[in-house]
């Protein structure tokens, strides 16, 4: 449409294009206008916090030439400066080998041929009753049945279930 004798009207003249980039606009200058309002709040919370620390340092009390500072009647020692100490991370520590290193697949082995045909905890039992006897170093901790299940299939071992529901072990 022509527009006559300086006529105008407003919804022909502006598309939605214009209208949407006015309003963003508008709302750019909205939140700079709160980001300059919250950076003068955070530098006056920044100000108070700075005041409160040197107020609680002000509070400690004079240091001694021993380096002791006395508060409220008792001795207190006076930190050092220095990096922050590294904690030590929670939790277990690795365990190691729970099985002792003579306890072989072979030492399974030579108590399959003397007891024949045995539990995993007859056979457990057997060795640390031997190594006892024998004063081996570090004797005093029992060998499990779990590691002997593990050496028993190395060393060769058949697994049946006996009348007990047990897995009994025997060579051959």
């Amino acid at each position: 449409m022509v527009l006559i004798d300086g006529a105008t009207n407003t919804g022909e003249r502006t598309s939605p294009l214009v209208t949407a980039a006015q309003r963003l606009a508008g709302r750019i200058e909205t939140l700079v206008e709160e980001v300059g309002r919250l950076r003068e709040d955070n530098a006056a919370l920044r100000r108070e916090v700075r005041e409160a620390v040197a107020l609680l340092d002000g509070v400690g009390g004079p240091v001694g030439a021993d380096g002791h500072r006395t508060v409220r009647g008792r001795a207190r020692l006076v930190a050092k400066e220095k990096a922050p100490a590294r904690r030590r991370r929670r939790g277990r520590a690795p365990k190691g080998r729970a099985t002792p290193t003579d306890v072989t697949a072979d030492v399974v082995r030579a108590v399959l041929v003397k007891l024949g045909d045995a539990t995993a905890s007859e056979i457990a039992l057997e060795i640390t009753r031997a190594r006892a006897q024998a004063g081996v170093v570090g004797s005093t901790a029992p060998v499990g049945g779990r590691a002997v299940r593990f050496l028993a299939e190395r060393a060769g071992a058949t697994t049946r279930v006996g009348e007990d529901g047990q897995r009994r072990y025997r060579l051959g």
